[in-house]
């Protein structure tokens, strides 16, 4: 076999090279230039006004919503007195005794019957003027 020296055969030579200092200088500046430049998009300003009304519309949500949540407190009922229910009732033509009665419940006459007080002679001076007579 024959001796084979590494070092003292002919050598394939590579095909790349490394290219010079100044290349890497100025690359950046190179590659900038060849980039297109970047076009500015103008938006004409009949294309905005949605944007305009929406935020507006927003606004206007945004304010009414608020008004509701912040007066949200409950209001206060308050009951009229008897005197003012007995007087409406009265003056009203359209209402009878008898519907006001139909609408009266157990609960409703026991407040009643304890509420008015009469004694005997009330009752006899009621009953002598409306003309009505007891028979035994």
């Amino acid at each position: 076999m024959n001796n084979f020296k590494l070092n003292e055969e002919h050598k394939i030579k590579s095909g790349l090279t490394s290219p010079q200092d100044v290349y890497f200088e100025n690359f950046t500046e190179r590659l900038m230039q060849q980039l297109p430049a970047p076009e500015i998009k103008v938006v004409p300003l009949y294309r905005r006004k949605p944007v305009w009304f929406s935020a507006a519309a927003g606004f206007v949500v945004m304010l009414t919503g608020g008004y509701f949540l912040l007066n949200n407190s409950p209001q206060a009922t308050t009951q009229p007195d008897t005197a003012a229910i007995e007087n409406y009732l009265v003056y009203q033509t359209n209402v009878t005794s008898y519907d006001m009665i139909d609408h009266l419940d157990s609960q409703d006459i026991k407040e009643l019957e304890a509420s008015i007080v009469l004694n005997d002679d009330a009752i006899k001076d009621y009953l002598s003027d409306e003309d009505v007579y007891l028979y035994e």
